[in-house]
């Protein structure tokens, strides 16, 4: 099998795949370092070592644009599994935002609010949300709508890496990664910045210093939860998401994961469990070849989603709901030590190769 170079020449596929495998043993290796500091010295301080090492993040950003602007776009237009991610969340976003997907949404929490409310009416703090959001939604949908298709849709794309964003002219996008890229990706902890009534940046306008509560329509994690090496870590990120969006914003989680739908599945439903108790309602999850795409939405009324939490039958003794503060992931359940070593004797095969860098650097759960 051979690629054609800008020039015209044929070159083997090996060569790809060697690169391939450079640019991903990079990706995976940062990521099994910090995990493994995290089970060493504890998530806190593995975290701000990682943060410290401007190096090993740089080479990183740079790794992952390469695999996202290059081999991953090539694959996508060799094979019919591949699906843009930047792709998917687009078109939920117009579907949601321009074609009535925000109006139908609000209509079916009101329902529920409703129903909920009738049926637990002498229970509090519910009655204090028991006034009339139809006028809000039915009564001004239409101008609502016609006016989200008149103006950028402010998101927000956290561990951006390259701002895959920024050619969408849908999107007035804040992209932001602990790599800063000048006047292209903001320099931002996601995790330690603090969130106020407004934006501040830096002198120079690169680095972000506070983010503003209920300002974004759109908050995007694609494949940035993975990146945090510790649940409490990932949940901490997932509030922040929560505040930062407005009322009936969509949050986006893009995770990778190599096997069948059904393989990890009991984690994907841990996370509906956890952001439903936060306020979120999940809308939208499919399940790509390489990865899983989520879309929530924050409720104009958080007991709306709890709701679906609470008509949950858990296992009891479940490690997954036993902490409500927590989002755990595959990696967490597994020993980390000697990841690396481990990784040096993997065997390439070519195909898998294909397959797995049409969407992400690292796909193994």
């Amino acid at each position: 099998m051979h690629n054609v170079d800008p020039n015209g020449v044929n070159t083997p596929f090996q060569m790809a795949t060697e690169e391939h495998k450079y640019l991903a043993d990079i990706i995976k290796t940062t990521h099994a370092t910090l995990r493994e500091e995290a089970q060493n010295y504890g998530s806190e301080i593995a975290w701000k070592r990682h943060v410290s090492r401007k190096d090993v993040l740089q080479k990183y950003a740079c790794s992952m644009q390469q695999l996202a602007t290059t081999y991953w776009v090539e694959n996508s237009l060799n094979t019919e599994y591949a699906t843009c991610r930047i792709e998917w969340i687009k078109s939920q976003c117009e579907e949601y935002f321009l074609n009535g997907g925000k109006q139908k949404y609000d209509e079916r929490e009101e329902s529920i609010r409703i129903k909920m409310d009738k049926d637990l009416a002498d229970i509090e703090p519910f009655v204090n949300y028991n006034f009339n959001i139809k006028n809000e939604t039915n009564h001004l949908g239409l101008d609502i709508s016609f006016q989200e298709s008149n103006r950028e849709i402010t998101l927000l794309d956290v561990g951006s890496c390259y701002n895959p964003f920024q050619t969408l002219n849908m999107f007035d996008v804040t992209a932001i990664d602990l790599n800063g890229i000048p006047d292209k990706v903001l320099h931002c902890d996601f995790l330690s910045v603090p969130i106020g009534t407004r934006k501040i940046l830096s002198d120079d306008k690169q680095e972000i210093l506070q983010l503003a509560e209920n300002s974004y329509k759109v908050v995007v994690f694609s494949l940035f939860l993975e990146y945090l090496p510790c649940s409490k870590q990932r949940y901490i990120c997932c509030k922040k998401a929560y505040n930062l969006l407005e009322s009936s914003g969509i949050f986006f989680i893009v995770s990778p994961d190599s096997k069948h739908v059904n393989a990890n599945a009991k984690f994907i439903k841990s996370w509906r469990y956890v952001l439903s108790k936060l306020g979120f309602m999940r809308i939208k999850y499919e399940k790509l070849r390489h990865i899983h795409c989520i879309m929530f939405r924050k409720c104009v009324f958080k007991h709306v989603a709890v709701r679906w939490a609470n008509l949950q039958m858990l296992a009891k003794n479940d490690p997954l709901y036993q902490d409500q503060n927590a989002i755990y992931i595959p990696q967490d359940f597994r020993n980390v030590s000697g990841e690396i070593k481990q990784r040096e004797k993997e065997n390439y095969d070519t195909n898998e190769m294909i397959f797995m860098f049409n969407e992400l650097p690292f796909g193994e759960t």
